[in-house]
């Protein structure tokens, strides 16, 4: 298996996972926070969706986010931003989008990001997303995409579990 291969198979591991835990939420759990100082699990699948999407079209294909084109509109959320240091008073303001256009970007995104991916000769993973920026290769940016949104569907689950109990995730 392949440096590729492993991002591959590391992003549809995660998808699962977060298909699971999104499993059965009603709207009000997908925007529920247990604080004002925590994020929503919808905003989470919002912020990891748009980050996947930025590095993979914007860095890497050098080319327009998904978001920009109609995603943001569809969910109503702010057009230039992605939820990256979000003080309390824009969570507060955050527009929660319906759980199911969510998911739809969400798998959009992944579905693109999949694509581009398997199409990729794998020597290209040693390359240069961006010249201007060293040292990040094409690969180093998937690696460290694929362990951000391990990390974001684990905050959801807790998140899930505080609000509506435990989720059964089997072993693989």
């Amino acid at each position: 298996m392949n440096a590729r291969e492993i991002i591959i198979a590391s992003l549809n591991q995660s998808q699962g996972y977060l298909d699971r835990s999104l499993e059965g939420l009603t709207q009000e759990d997908a925007a529920w926070r247990p604080t004002d100082e925590c994020n929503s699990i919808a905003f989470i699948v919002w912020h990891f969706a748009q980050v996947e999407d930025f590095f993979v079209n914007r860095v890497i294909r050098q080319k327009p986010r998904l978001y920009d084109e109609g995603w943001a509109g569809k969910l109503g959320t702010p057009a230039d931003e992605s939820g990256y240091g979000y003080t309390v008073e824009q969570l507060r303001a955050w527009p929660v989008p319906e759980l199911e256009v969510l998911r739809a970007y969400a798998g959009a995104v992944r579905k693109n990001t999949l694509e581009f991916l398997e199409q990729l000769p794998v020597e290209k993973m040693l390359e240069l997303a961006r010249p201007d920026r060293p040292p990040d290769t094409i690969g180093g940016v998937m690696s460290r995409i694929a362990t951000e949104i391990a990390l974001h569907v684990g905050q959801i689950d807790y998140l899930r579990g505080q609000r509506c109990g435990f989720v059964d995730v089997p072993a693989h």
